[in-house]
């Protein structure tokens, strides 16, 4: 199947008529619908969906899908129509697929549909007829299974979900439909529940007492064993719910004790910040009092030295300090006697020499005074230098403390947005729900071992009824044929169980080998993906001195990687099947049309990704921002790349800095157009 076309028609933010036209080259395969975020390229994915099945994944179900302007410019009890038509190939034929949707405008911009959608599928054959399919429906679904549709039409930024455990139902489903399996599933069930039963009861018709009695006994072992397998299938799915959602909790409970972590780096922070801010007050503090108290030093340095030349100029002459002191001359004076043996009398000449001295001797305070002077004025450069070493060292320290202050600001505003954004539960709220799912999942554990217990007792009681009836009919040939055909169904339901069995574990092994090595080709950690037994999609590890390690925690990138994989395999995989001589395995080329499928990973993965999409369907159509697409993404897809287009995207105003080509203010209304060519 390749898309070669689609028509839209008043379809959510188109309106009138608008048409895009895919690229079906063999090499070139790649279209891509550049828009950004609101201009439709969701619009246009869901317009797939609804188109062929008649349902679409939006927030509001169907009921905003007509363009509101159509309601608008229409008057009240016109008609209008909504529809939607895709023209593609499949195997050899051109189809054309169309639904269209028609309502009646009552008042204001409230409409009523006019009966259901009508769905219709024509074709042209390899020899040129002209046919409309009389069960439209059906032959879709048989074209492009209604199960599958979201594994082609994806929106890129949800299609990590296939890669939980909870999707393994899915994945099987998926294998089944896709691979034709459900041909050889359903035979099995067939011949079970139908064809055995019809015949034990035409048996039972022409049996004696006896084998009545013996197969009534048998047919309603085999209900109640089929009514054990349910039981047992829906317990399994339950126990994998329950697991599934035990990990989502513990998930959460991790990411509680991230928001205490970062709540306990704020309170760090917080108090940090405070001490740099009495840091900081104390420095400006310190820093006024060297200024306040030794501010005079750069201002003092010439008197200083001319004062210190003078005292030394003094000292030099012994005029200051002078050499004999004060106390000695009065110690002479008052003793009578000079230091050569001369009497000193008051009034003689000798004492009046002496006396003389004592005018010329320095006192202690003026010699105290001189040395305390002397030093200081010394003293002057070196306490400038400290003054501004002192200053210089306290500026530092205020810039570096200033710097940590911005740092730890940036880094609260980084926790304070990731607090904000976390939507966490209480922790006893999440340990009271998962004992309650841990409560359910040993009951559905238990539930299952009884169920296990019963089913092969039961079964051990079929068997014994069995062989009563088959030696009960084989004495007598009158119920031979009836028997024999009994018999032989028997043996079909069992040799088709088989066959299912044999295909789906050939398929699955097949398949989890292709979804490995496209999944390491992208990958870049030493990780390796396995689709188990129970078809759940895990990625593995090797871990030292342990061995093979289920990977518990996927990043979204991770888990995207595995999905995408598993599409890209299962695609190629059912193109090489159809190309095979089976009556078992169907296959099918189809298409993969992507929304948004870069959204949520890194510039690496990107690119990575990017490098693999042209080998994951010999069709790709993609929907992309300008933002998703430019560099390593651009450049990986141009080689393949056959067609663009671009979503312009009106509306009255926008905010401030985002208008561009793709969005234009100034409309009345919300709307889209469709250009041809990308615009950067």
């Amino acid at each position: 199947m390749k898309i070669q076309k689609i028509t839209i028609q008043n379809f959510r933010q188109f309106f009138g008529q608008h048409s895009l036209e895919f690229s079906t080259d063999e090499v070139k395969g790649i279209t891509v619908i550049h828009g950004e975020n609101g201009s439709g390229k969701t619009s246009l994915l869901n317009a797939f969906k609804w188109c062929f099945y008649g349902h679409a994944d939006f927030d509001t179900g169907l009921d905003n899908i007509l363009n509101e302007q159509a309601i608008v410019k229409s008057s009240d009890g016109e008609d209008i129509e909504l529809s939607i038509k895709i023209d593609f190939e499949h195997e050899g034929s051109d189809y054309t697929a169309s639904r269209v949707q028609r309502f009646i405008k009552t008042t204001g911009l409230k409409v009523d549909s006019i009966g259901g959608s009508v769905f219709k599928l024509r074709w042209i054959d390899q020899n040129g007829s002209c046919q409309e399919s009389t069960n439209a429906d059906t032959q879709m679904n048989q074209i492009l299974p209604e199960k599958m549709h979201s594994y082609f039409f994806f929106n890129g930024e949800r299609i990590e979900k296939l890669a939980n455990a909870s999707s393994s139902g899915q994945i099987r489903e998926a294998i089944k439909t896709l691979m034709g399996l459900q041909i050889v599933e359903r035979a099995g069930i067939h011949l079970e529940k139908y064809v055995i039963k019809e015949f034990k009861k035409e048996l039972k018709k022409q049996s004696p007492g006896k084998l009545q009695e013996v197969i009534d006994r048998e047919t309603k072992l085999q209900e109640e064993i089929d009514s054990l397998k349910e039981r047992m299938y829906v317990t399994k799915d339950n126990k994998k719910f329950f697991k599934d959602e035990i990990s989502k909790i513990s998930s959460r409970l991790a990411m509680i004790k991230d928001v205490a972590a970062l709540q306990d780096e704020r309170k760090f922070i917080e108090n940090r910040l405070d001490t740099i801010k009495k840091s900081k007050d104390s420095l400006s503090a310190s820093i006024k009092d060297l200024i306040s108290t030794k501010g005079f030093l750069p201002f003092f340095t010439e008197t200083a030295a001319t004062v210190g030349a003078l005292l030394e100029e003094k000292r030099k002459r012994g005029e200051l300090p002078y050499k004999i002191k004060q106390q000695f001359i009065d110690d002479l004076l008052s003793n009578g006697k000079c230091i050569c043996g001369t009497c000193l009398n008051k009034g003689e000449e000798n004492y009046s020499n002496v006396e003389k001295y004592r005018l010329q001797a320095s006192s202690k305070g003026l010699e105290e005074a001189f040395i305390t002077t002397a030093g200081a004025i010394k003293q002057v450069d070196r306490s400038k230098s400290d003054l501004f070493r002192a200053i210089k060292d306290n500026i530092k320290q205020g810039v570096d403390l200033e710097s940590e202050r911005d740092k730890l600001s940036g880094r609260l505003d980084v926790i304070s947005k990731k607090l904000q954004e976390s939507e966490v539960e209480s922790v006893p709220g999440l340990e009271n729900k998962r004992k309650e799912i841990e409560e359910k999942l040993d009951k559905a554990q238990k539930e299952l071992g009884k169920l296990e217990f019963e089913l092969e007792t039961k079964t051990q009681e079929h068997k014994e009824a069995k062989r009563a009836r088959e030696e009960i009919t084989d004495v007598s040939q009158q119920y031979e044929k009836i028997s024999k055909r009994l018999s032989n169904a028997e043996e079909c339901a069992r040799v088709a169980k088989a066959l299912h069995v044999a295909l789906s574990n050939q398929t699955r092994e097949k398949l989890s080998k292709r979804v490995d090595k496209t999944f390491k080709d992208i990958i870049r950690k030493p990780y390796w993906a396995e689709i188990d037994q129970d078809y759940t999609l895990q990625i593995y590890r090797e871990i030292e001195g342990h061995g093979k390690q289920l990977v518990p925690e996927k990043s979204t990138a991770e888990s995207q990687i595995t999905s995408l994989s598993f599409i890209s395999s299962i695609v190629n995989l059912a193109k090489e099947q159809q190309n095979q001589d089976s009556d078992f395995i169907k296959g099918g080329v189809f298409p993969i049309i992507m929304d948004s499928p870069f959204g949520s990973i890194d510039d690496e993965y990107r690119a990575l990704i990017a490098r693999y999409i042209p080998m994951l369907a010999d069709q790709v159509i993609v929907f992309a921002s300008s933002s998703q697409w430019r560099g390593p993404v651009s450049k990986e897809c141009a080689p393949r790349l056959g067609k663009e287009y671009s979503l312009i995207y009106h509306c009255k105003e926008v905010d401030e800095g985002r208008e561009s080509y793709y969005v234009r203010p100034g409309a009345d209304f919300e709307f889209s157009e469709i250009e041809e060519g990308y615009h950067g």
